[in-house]
């Protein structure tokens, strides 16, 4: 009791273009690859590398700037951030230990890495209005690796309604 959980998945509505789809794509497969990172001896360097790596690097879209995942416990936002960018690391970072529990999501846009916001509100929008995507899961770290608690998630549809 009085645990808190964070998830965030995209869909679309009735259809899903070829954009839309490749956004989705992008967006699953960056935060598998991000996971993957978050092990015991490694930092959120190697996290931000990964999702950075898979979503601007392969695929060709950008990472929000300025947001980033948390961690998550007893309240919905605790430290530690978790930058989904490498340049929004801090220069030094602690090893990533066991027995974190964090919630992780970047948000890829279609053309764009700023957002426009009101303070204090939600929602957050690209600057210039393209499309974007979030997904963002729970990861215990245990001592063998990431473990994926809202990993159900996955196994939902891309286009709902259709």
């Amino acid at each position: 009791r009085g645990w808190i959980g964070d998830a965030a998945w995209t869909y679309a509505v009735e259809h899903a273009g070829d954009l839309q789809r490749r956004l989705m794509d992008a967006g699953k497969q960056s935060l598998r690859r991000g996971i993957e990172q978050l092990r015991p001896g490694n930092t959120f360097r190697d996290w931000a590398a990964a999702v950075q790596g898979c979503a601007e690097g392969e695929h060709g879209f950008f990472l929000t700037r300025g947001l980033c995942g948390h961690g998550v416990g007893r309240k919905l936002h605790t430290p530690p951030n978790v930058p989904n960018t490498v340049e929004e690391c801090p220069p030094t970072l602690a090893p990533i230990k066991p027995g974190l529990l964090i919630a992780v999501e970047p948000m890829i846009s279609a053309t764009t890495r700023e957002k426009r916001e009101e303070p204090g509100k939600w929602p957050i929008w690209t600057a210039d209005g393209s499309l974007a995507v979030h997904y963002e899961h729970d990861v215990y770290v245990s001592a063998d690796g990431p473990i994926v608690l809202t990993e159900g998630l996955d196994e939902l549809p891309d286009v709902v309604g259709a």
